[in-house]
């Protein structure tokens, strides 16, 4: 796979690839970042979604945003591991987060977009902090909030839904966006933003599951995070399918394919460099 070894090129974060290649091998881990980096694997999963959204396509190529709803709702009802979470991806019966969640406990989480870094998830139990910025390690992010360069808003979550929470500054994220989630009862959809050496690991699981219906504990230890997949692991060969990607990335990929739009390697590499914390 390519997704590793092209950001291995780079040498500001070969040395976290290599830690991440290696923790994916501990896991039994597929290491697939995006499929935008794989030139083969979508060549063949463009082909394979044609049938199902070749059509929608053609009725829809001059408007992205009409085209990726219509292709989820499509991709939803035609997948049958997505049955008990039909309604809930359709009707976006959920909130989104739009900054980071950094675990700082022991936490339960479920992926539901995958394909780029970092990946959304649900928190399906245990405490994060929201951030205006992801960070390198905890004893970081504990600096920044003390000199008051980070907000400090912490959160409890039950189901997916906040419980308790703990909000003594709230300058850098956007104040309507917090309280919207904090007193919701809706599910949360955040980025899932641990510390910089399971940065990349995250998105390689998110990738080796089945969005919407997996479960991967997360279990911190001072200043490291370890990861365990509950349920909702794909096999390799899925993977490489692309039998893993959520709806609205299939739809993304596919719409992107089909107009030509060059993503040129650099560009996504620099990218995802650009998202990781203190590089």
């Amino acid at each position: 796979m390519k997704s590793l070894s092209v950001l291995s090129s780079k040498n500001e974060i070969k040395n976290l690839v290599e830690k991440t290649i290696e923790f994916s091998n501990k896991l039994d881990l597929q290491p697939i970042i995006t499929f935008y980096l794989e030139d083969r694997l979508l060549r063949n999963l463009i082909k394979k979604l044609d049938n199902k959204l070749g059509k929608l396509f053609q009725e829809n190529k001059f408007n992205r945003e009409r085209f990726i709803q219509d292709a989820v709702k499509t991709l939803v009802e035609d997948e049958q591991k997505l049955t008990s979470v039909k309604d809930k991806i359709i009707n976006k019966k959920y909130i989104q987060y739009i900054y980071y969640a950094v675990p700082i406990d022991n936490v339960e989480v479920t992926i539901v977009r995958n394909n780029w870094v970092p990946p959304r998830a649900i928190i399906l139990r245990g405490k994060v902090r929201f951030t205006f910025m992801p960070h390198t390690t905890f004893s970081e992010l504990e600096q920044k909030i003390n000199t008051q360069n980070e907000d400090d808003i912490i959160l409890e979550f039950e189901n997916g839904v906040v419980i308790n929470y703990e909000r003594k500054r709230n300058i850098f994220t956007d104040f309507r966006n917090t309280s919207e989630v904090l007193q919701s009862k809706e599910q949360v959809i955040v980025n899932l933003a641990p510390t910089l050496d399971t940065y990349l690991l995250t998105a390689v699981i998110a990738n080796n599951v089945y969005p919407w219906i997996n479960r991967v504990r997360i279990t911190r230890n001072g200043e490291n995070l370890e990861y365990e997949i509950v349920s909702g692991k794909a096999s390799k060969e899925e993977v490489i399918n692309g039998n893993t990607i959520d709806p609205q990335s299939k739809a993304e990929l596919f719409y992107d394919y089909k107009v030509d739009k060059k993503l040129d390697a650099e560009s996504i590499i620099n990218g995802i460099i650009y998202k990781l914390p203190g590089i």
